[in-house]
């Protein structure tokens, strides 16, 4: 797939901070604001990848910097704010899409322990999910986005512009196997979409969702990665194949722009037509 083109200085005077932006899909949507003009705010809870994402962005022309931050701890999330405060004046778009997920049943179910079931790359059949999965799912997909938002909306809606942008997931409306808190999460980040929408749209600060389907990542290579993950992907894509990490980043520059200021409230599914 060749690259985007995008609209050169479309984004330019603005700041944008993109969660879990150190790697996968949140690091090519940092990239293609950056391309676009934007100065780019890149966190993640690991240093490592957040100095080789400014890196690469540096090394186009683009402007980027960098402070680890874990969504689910507010003490870390309360620095973040901090440090990216101290230089800069406000933040204009937030994309909130740090991810983690576990693959396990809601309860241990009655199979023998090396039983597959499910997709490929699922965990064991026989364990069930803790309360420490569940914590650190909805902390991370709905408590730190909350957090961020509280941080940087409200400078948004004095200056009365603004683009948040919640990374939600085609998974809430296909109901996968041993997903149950990764979906309830994503659910309510979706909808908590649609409200804060309806809340900010007199201020001139959009709220929407993109909800991605199946894009290879760090946290989806044993599906993608397998003869029968690829063979368990197209079975169920119309398209019959799955995303490229550049295609949500053109869409997250264009929900981010001028041209889409009439769009609020609307959760934009890329995945191949999964969900038709």
């Amino acid at each position: 797939m060749p690259e985007f083109p995008y609209v050169l200085d479309l984004l330019a005077g603005r700041t944008a901070l993109v969660t879990g932006s150190g790697r996968g899909l949140g690091r090519a949507m940092a990239n293609a604001l950056a391309r676009a003009g934007a100065q780019v705010v890149i966190t993640s809870r690991h240093d490592d990848q957040n100095a080789d994402a400014v890196a690469e962005i540096e090394s186009f022309g683009g402007n980027a910097f960098a402070v680890r931050c874990d969504v689910r701890d507010a003490s870390s999330v309360a620095a973040a704010v901090a440090a990216i405060n101290d230089r800069f004046p406000g933040i204009d778009i937030l994309i909130n899409n740090a991810g983690i997920n576990v693959k396990q049943p809601t309860v241990p179910l009655p199979v023998p322990e090396d039983a597959q079931v499910g997709q490929p790359g699922t965990g064991s059949a026989n364990m069930g999910l803790s309360d420490e999965d569940w914590d650190g799912i909805l902390d991370t997909h709905v408590r730190g986005p909350l957090h961020l938002i509280r941080a940087f909306a409200p400078g948004m809606l004095q200056r009365g512009w603004g683009r948040v942008i919640n990374i939600g997931s085609s998974a809430v409306d296909r109901t996968p196997n041993f997903s149950s808190p990764y979906k309830v999460a994503k659910g309510a980040l979706m909808h908590l979409t649609r409200t804060l929408a309806k809340e900010w749209a007199p201020y001139g600060v959009t709220c929407n969702a993109i909800a991605p389907g199946h894009f290879r990542t760090d946290m989806t290579k044993a599906l993608h990665d397998s003869p029968e993950g690829q063979a368990w992907l197209r079975e169920r894509i119309p398209m019959q194949r799955t995303g490229d990490a550049r295609e949500l980043g053109a869409l997250a520059v264009y929900l981010s722009s001028d041209f889409a200021s009439f769009i609020t409230g609307q959760i934009v599914y890329v995945d191949g037509g999964e969900t038709l």
